[in-house]
């Protein structure tokens, strides 16, 4: 049975389904990542911090290949069936597809945009959260500075006992 010029084949619409799928299964793992790393911050962890930003790393670009391969697949169908869609468009390629077709690849790309926006969201919050531990961690270093280096009763000498002569204890030699 072959399909009518103007209608995508069903192993086309399979390909972009399979394509999708990996995807979503990149963007939901990304998610997981920004999740933690939000825990991490909170948590102040570096350790996993710095393993979660190698994670981070190893799935962003595995990411974009996935998305880099739905868009050359998307307009290669787009050109086979005589008309431009845009890489972010591809609902516009489903009028081309039966209705079973069409349904499976709705639902992939409404839980992409689900995911994609969890994702976002959650980005724009680490980086707000990030923003804020660095204005933490300057302000800390501030008051150490005032506090601790400027105020001769705030050092210590290496025994942990105070330091008639000013800064020069522990502390100042650590920092």
């Amino acid at each position: 049975m072959h399909n009518e010029p103007n209608l995508l084949h069903p192993d086309e619409v399979r390909l972009l389904a399979d394509l999708l799928a990996a995807e979503l299964t990149h963007y939901r793992r990304l998610l997981r990542l920004a999740w933690r790393q939000n825990s991490y911050m909170k948590r102040q962890d570096v350790d996993r911090l710095s393993a979660n930003a190698g994670d981070w790393g190893r799935w962003i670009p595995a990411s974009d290949r996935a998305r880099l391969a739905r868009e050359r697949l998307v307009a290669s169908l787009g050109g086979r069936m005589g008309v431009a869609i845009p890489p972010g468009r591809v609902g516009d390629l489903l009028d081309y597809a039966d209705p079973g077709q069409r349904q499976l690849v709705s639902g992939l790309l409404a839980e992409i945009r689900t995911t994609a926006g969890a994702l976002a969201r959650q980005n724009a919050l680490n980086r707000q959260l990030a923003e804020f531990c660095v204005e933490l961690a300057h302000e800390e270093a501030e008051i150490f500075k005032r506090c601790v280096l400027q105020d001769p009763a705030g050092c210590y000498r290496g025994d942990a006992k105070q330091h008639d002569r000013g800064p020069g204890g522990v502390i100042v030699r650590q920092a």
